[in-house]
């Protein structure tokens, strides 16, 4: 990564540490910038939530022209219902009917449409049953591919697709596609690397498209989701959604893959100096607080984030206890009491450690907002 970016920014002390503070401005840019590349290109843009798990920046990607949303879990779903979301993709495997009873009578509730994913004939068969319990539900079925990540999906070289779309018709279930996600292009370490995995999972998922298309499914639309991918290549040809999650708020993973600069960086978190000895500078945000993720599928920085001061000085922080975190210092130590700003890993990890977090206006004034989907595992 580029060490010789501009890293220093206002750094105002008007208020207890440690906290997630999100630069407004640099957030609504990140927001514009996804939904122009989206419109450009003619597809729709469903934000990943999880990322953020906010109502109020939710909002924000609605009304720059979202068409939905895509959440991790079910009770994460909830969350965004109760919050006026109405179009909803749930990209998790469903192995249980239970698992989405309650989102669904809530989707009723509230006329949400909710489309779920299989990639397994028990995740037809758990949703059928579901669905008869909840049969006023808007409920639509897309097919997971796996493009390369190996977590889940079908094989796209083989026919399993069509045996689930088929099993799918024969239960009166609505088809809603394919969905994929190349997870797998955090690790490939450059632009170049991953615009490859991008055209390699629109061959795959348009391989699996014709399939289906042969077997009468004409009715298949893409939907491809990473940020990775959606940020290093032009949208595929075919292509008819997009999901992206990290774009929102970005990180020095996205950094270190050449992705971005640290000026796109809209979250950071804001920590205080409370000892200072011959090796380390000690501040107040350990694990509990910036996670301990070091990146993505494979992408293992070497230290757990950096911190800069209000004079643009940066330290790596080496390593983190559950409330403390280890500042590496040669010539200039920070000064007790002083604060600084981190930049961390992974947004996503992060966002999800604590229950509100600090929207900054480029004039000081700050909005604490909450974390409305935080602890949502269900």
């Amino acid at each position: 990564m580029d060490m010789n970016q501009q890293w220093q920014r206002p750094l105002l002390d008007d208020r207890l540490t440690p906290y997630i503070e999100i630069d407004a401005a640099r957030l609504e840019d990140n927001l514009q910038t996804m939904q122009d590349k989206a419109s450009r290109a003619g597809v729709k843009l469903r934000p990943h939530i999880k990322t953020h798990k906010s109502l109020y920046i939710a909002r924000r990607q609605r009304l720059l022209g979202a068409c939905g949303i895509t959440v991790s879990k079910p009770a994460e779903g909830e969350v965004f219902i109760r919050g006026g979301e109405r179009d909803i993709l749930l990209a998790y495997p469903v192995v249980r009917a239970e698992s989405v009873a309650s989102l669904l009578k809530l989707a009723a509730q509230h006329q949400a449409k909710v489309t779920l994913i299989v990639d397994a004939p028990h995740g037809v068969a758990a949703i059928a049953e579901t669905s008869r319990q909840q049969p006023d539900a808007d409920v639509a079925v897309a097919i997971k591919v796996d493009v390369g990540l190996h977590r889940i999906g079908v094989d796209p070289h083989r026919d399993d697709a069509v045996a689930l779309a088929q099993a799918l018709q024969a239960t009166q279930l609505r088809f809603a596609g394919l969905v994929s996600h190349a997870g797998h292009a955090y690790g490939a370490g450059n632009p170049e690397a991953i615009a490859e995995i991008a055209q390699e999972e629109a061959r795959l998922m348009q391989r699996v498209q014709r399939k289906l298309r042969e077997a009468g499914f004409t009715d298949c639309p893409l939907s491809v989701g990473a940020t990775p991918t959606a940020l290093a290549a032009p949208v595929a040809a075919g292509t008819d959604e997009i999901r992206p999650g990290n774009y929102a708020l970005l990180d020095l993973t996205a950094c270190r893959l050449g992705l971005s600069r640290v000026n796109d960086l809209a979250l950071s978190v804001i920590a205080r100096v409370v000892a200072v000895n011959d090796r380390f500078a000690i501040i107040d945000a350990g694990s509990k607080m910036l996670s301990s993720d070091k990146g993505p599928h494979g992408t293992n920085a070497s230290g757990f984030g950096i911190a800069v001061d209000e004079s643009g000085v940066c330290y790596e922080i080496a390593k983190l206890s559950e409330e403390h975190g280890f500042l590496i210092w040669q010539d200039n130590a920070p000064r007790v009491g002083s604060v600084l700003r981190i930049y961390p890993n992974h947004s996503c990890a992060v966002m999800a450690q604590s229950d509100s977090y600090v929207l900054r206006h480029a004039d000081g004034r700050a909005e604490v907002q909450p974390v409305d989907a935080r602890g949502c595992f269900l």
